[in-house]
């Protein structure tokens, strides 16, 4: 199985959490500019890495929203 790219990995977490990019940033604590950075594919001058501080605060995002989701549809 091949690896998801940063840039899928972000795009699939937007996807799920249903917000724009900046809404993803605020949530997270990222600045949207660095978040636009992340994003960018791997062969962009403007591409950064994530580091793992990023990456673990988008996964905490994650993580809640599917808690709030497997509430919200036990109680429905």
């Amino acid at each position: 199985m091949e690896e998801q790219t940063q840039q899928e990995y972000l795009k699939a977490v937007k996807t799920e959490l249903g917000v724009e990019w900046d809404r993803l940033a605020e949530l997270a604590g990222i600045a949207p500019r660095a978040l636009k950075t992340y994003r960018m594919p791997v062969e962009s001058k403007n591409y950064r890495g994530m580091s793992q501080f990023v990456r673990d605060a988008i996964e905490r995002v994650l993580q809640e929203h599917r808690r709030r989701m497997k509430k919200a549809s036990k109680s429905a």
